[in-house]
């Protein structure tokens, strides 16, 4: 149960707010709504899932820094857009200063995809495509994680001379749309996000990252099967709350967190959108948080890629 409770309980009379930085429809929405249902029928509060969209998805941060250190108030974070503040100026939160760590959701690749308009089968197919064309084939739609396409280009440079131009949205359903009618012919963004519509012929994956093919999607290759290891990058959904939150209370949090994403219901939920639960405390979170970080900063030196913080 949310509460009441002794201690640091939250208070009982309170909704629990969820913001996530990117429109209803995608990929971390569906895994924010899915976690709301669970919550709500194991506790006596509503909760609300909040869409806050702007530039990285970065928004829940923002918000859920100024708000109350009560436990009511979560931000779902993904590691994407903890990527951006690497290659970032002013980007506008910390996630462990100016946060509060509260658990890990589950981990999920990056994919790449290419309108269904684009007559290509495979990812070496789409890089002729490109090298065939005028400028327009070079554009890529992006919603978070542009450090990606940076990581990319350099790997596209070497190997074929040629660069992807990234195209900015707020979210994977404008993204879908203009794919749909010819706009973008491609764009990259959490495989959560594009599975669905893959397997709805939206648009079509060339490639994933992570280290292996996935079970629920054995067809589509991996980056680095394709030649490019450098991409081998398993990323991951999180919850943050304010900052100076009391520990029992986080602990609480957590616990209260991951008996709900571990729930077998749930579980099973997220594994069509090719995320693989995975839970763990705070402080495995904060661990996590600054190995991402590392292992980032070291994929960027390797291609080159300026660090702005």
């Amino acid at each position: 149960m949310l509460g009441p409770a002794r201690g640091q309980g939250l208070p009982r009379e309170k909704d629990v707010r969820i913001f996530v930085g990117f429109e209803q429809g995608g990929g971390a929405d569906s895994v924010a709504r899915a976690i709301a249902v669970q919550l709500q029928r194991r506790t006596s509060r509503r909760v609300i899932i909040e869409n806050r969209t702007g530039q990285y998805g970065a928004m829940p941060g923002e918000v859920v820094r100024k708000a109350p250190p009560d436990g009511t108030e979560l931000a779902l974070l993904s590691s994407t857009t903890l990527v951006s503040r690497l290659a970032t100026k002013n980007f506008p939160f910390d996630p462990v200063r100016d946060l509060t760590p509260i658990a890990k959701v589950g981990t999920f690749p990056i994919a790449f995809a290419v309108s269904p308009l684009v007559q290509v089968d495979s990812f070496k197919e789409y890089i002729d495509w490109v090298r065939d064309g005028d400028a327009q084939r070079h554009r890529i739609a992006v919603s978070s994680n542009t450090t990606f396409i940076e990581v990319l280009n350099v790997l596209l440079r070497r190997s074929i001379g040629e660069r992807l131009e990234p195209v900015s949205y707020r979210g994977v359903v404008a993204i879908l749309g203009d794919m749909r009618d010819g706009r973008i012919p491609a764009g990259v963004n959490t495989l959560t996000s594009l599975l669905p519509p893959h397997r709805g012929r939206r648009c079509r994956i060339l490639m994933i990252t992570g280290s292996r093919r996935l079970q629920v999607a054995p067809d589509i290759p991996t980056a680095a099967e394709l030649g490019y290891p450098t991409l081998d990058m398993e990323e991951w959904f999180a919850f943050f709350g304010p900052p100076g939150m009391p520990a029992e209370m986080v602990e609480q949090l957590n616990r209260r967190l991951r008996s709900v994403i571990d729930d077998q219901e749930v579980v099973a939920l997220m594994r069509p959108l090719g995320l693989e639960v995975d839970t763990g405390s705070p402080q495995e979170l904060v661990a996590l948080i600054e190995e991402h970080r590392r292992i980032w900063q070291a994929r960027m030196a390797a291609t080159g890629v300026q660090a702005s913080n």
